[in-house]
């Protein structure tokens, strides 16, 4: 099994691609830098930056969307990338989240998405005439960097199954989400004509991981609270939760929930929330709990067929700094066993 960790550039550069190779020595194949502009570092400096720092682990955007970058920049920008670590780079791209949304941009839709995916392909193998009314091709090495779809709903995960050279499925962390959008990817493959068991699929998990799982419940906390708004996540979990209800003020956080830039004070909201059904609801969010949990956990999803786990991690203000110890100690060896 292969394991990715989201890393949020939210420090000078030098010091991320620092905590990158750190990265890189505890073991972990793949580093996610966040692309948000109006919150993080630019990506694509990041990654140029940690290309020229690292020699084995692989580097994304992790996620990327077609909407703040041109096709013919993100084409231009993956060859060059790939030239300064050559066979390391992959472009995560989804319909955008927090990058669109705090510019003041609507989220790219499912036609733009596959419109762009199609697009760069044809503009890295040096195809002429991509844009209409203008005779014109992409210079470069017409190398073909692989492109990952990041998907959620329904018609993304099927545009994923059919075009993606691989998929993210960023479903949630429960058995049954999950099985549902494996199932989509592979209702898109089969309608391209495509071997579903050829698509490789990446789950995207949202983590926390602590020495004692009730420290790595309470920094995932927030995402229970706001998963009581939502009743699929709770039918799914099989969790009743009647009577509670997440406080409105989740919402004012700044920049938005999930970025929040004092965490704390994200938790602190979360604190209303019984020992006993956070302890239900903080293991389904993800990869949340000690390091022997997520080990089980991901014991869990390599016996049903996953190869690769995207580590979501939960805060945008903090290096992932115990999920990289959990790893480098527990969960990297543990893993290396697995298929």
């Amino acid at each position: 099994m292969q394991v990715v960790l989201r890393v949020p550039a939210f420090a000078p550069v030098p010091e991320v691609v620092e905590f990158t190779k750190r990265c890189e020595d505890a073991g972990f194949d793949g580093v996610g830098f966040v692309d948000s502009q109006m919150i993080t570092r630019d990506a694509v400096v990041m990654l140029a930056a940690a290309a020229t720092a690292t020699h084995r682990v692989r580097l994304v955007p992790a996620v990327t969307n077609p909407i703040t970058r041109h096709v013919s920049v993100w084409a231009s920008t993956a060859q060059a990338l790939d030239e300064l670590a050559p066979g390391r780079i992959e472009i995560w791209m989804g319909r955008g989240a927090s990058s669109v949304n705090l510019a003041g941009m609507p989220y790219a839709t499912v036609r733009r998405l596959r419109e762009t995916v199609t697009n760069m392909r044809r503009l890295m193998a040096g195809e002429w005439d991509v844009f209409p009314d203008v005779h014109t091709r992409m210079g470069g090495s017409g190398r073909q960097v692989p492109i990952r779809i990041a998907a959620a709903g329904p018609q993304a995960l099927k545009l994923a199954g059919a075009i993606g050279d691989s998929v993210l499925i960023a479903a949630g962390g429960n058995d049954a989400s999950l099985q549902r959008a494996r199932d989509l990817v592979h209702e898109g493959a089969r309608a391209a004509g495509r071997d579903p068991a050829e698509v490789q699929i990446s789950l995207s998990l949202m983590t926390s991981i602590r020495e004692q799982r009730e420290d790595a419940y309470r920094w995932a906390s927030p995402l229970c609270a706001r998963n009581l708004r939502n009743a699929a996540w709770l039918a799914d979990a099989g969790i009743d939760a009647r009577g509670m209800q997440s406080p409105p003020e989740l919402d004012t956080l700044y920049p938005d929930f999930f970025h929040a830039e004092d965490w704390n004070r994200a938790m602190a909201l979360s604190s209303f929330l019984p020992d006993d059904l956070l302890a239900q609801m903080a293991p389904r969010v993800g990869l949340v709990g000690s390091p022997e949990d997520c080990v089980e956990r991901l014991r869990e999803l390599s016996r049903a067929g996953f190869t690769e786990v995207f580590m979501q991690t939960i805060g945008t203000m903090n290096y992932p700094e115990a999920e990289l110890r959990a790893f480098a100690t527990t969960i990297g060896p543990a893993v290396a066993a697995l298929p």
